[in-house]
């Protein structure tokens, strides 16, 4: 079953898409505004995204260039902007499809199902790792630690697939707050402390774990097997 994030501010047009879609079978997430759909990003990546340009609070193809260091799952602008211009800057900012409004709903169905099929032949191979008593799987969202399986928020989660990628090497927490988030900012250090912190709680990493995270003075971390 297919997750869509559907980022429009016309109540109307929200309901009534998002009805079709379920409808059809597809799982749809709904936000109103860009800061409600970047904390709906920090939680869980869609496989498709509905983005409409013109939000209260910023502009779509503002948005889906954020997007692009976050994932790439396609991205179908919907919008009653239809000049060329227009066209071509939402084909520049990442979009991989831009619908003009008012439009057809099984049009819409027809051309999502071409941006999945499309992706799912581009897809990576599964994003696994198996390590002895570690298992983390992206495309499951979760991680295996000592028998036990945790769901994992997303951030959490790709931080602990890099470090369990490099195995026993430090990795500073500039270059985690990276390739996690797209750029580089004055507080990374903390956010990568505090998101860390946060893996290690739900993950249960006490003295009798299999792994530890351990850190350094200079703000770097390792994923270490622990040898009893």
């Amino acid at each position: 079953m297919s997750h869509i994030l559907l980022v429009e501010d016309d109540s109307d047009i929200m309901r009534i898409n998002s009805t079709f879609l379920e409808k059809e079978g597809y799982t749809v997430h709904c936000a109103d505004s860009v800061q409600t759909a970047a904390f709906m990003l920090e939680e869980c990546i869609p496989d498709l995204v509905l983005l409409d340009v013109m939000l209260p609070d910023g502009d779509g193809m503002d948005f889906c260039r954020i997007l692009r260091q976050k994932t790439q799952a396609p991205v179908i602008f919907l919008t009653a902007r239809d000049e060329n211009d227009d066209v071509v800057m939402g084909f520049r900012s990442g979009g991989d499809d831009y619908i003009t409004k008012p439009y057809d709903l099984n049009v819409l169905k027809a051309r999502i199902e071409v941006q999945l099929r499309r992706n799912a032949k581009q897809a990576p191979q599964h994003p696994r790792i198996e390590l002895p008593e570690l298992t983390i799987d992206l495309f499951a969202g979760s991680a295996t630690l000592d028998g036990c399986e945790c769901p994992l928020p997303q951030r959490e989660l790709q931080i602990l697939y890099m470090l369990a990628s490099q195995l026993g090497s430090r990795i500073s927490y500039r270059e985690i707050y990276k390739n996690i988030y797209g750029c580089d900012v004055e507080d990374s250090k903390n956010t990568i402390r505090v998101n860390i912190s946060r893996l290690k709680k739900h993950l249960n990493m006490d003295d009798m774990s299999t792994y530890e995270i351990a850190s350094t003075s200079e703000g770097e971390y390792v994923l270490r097997r622990v040898i009893f």
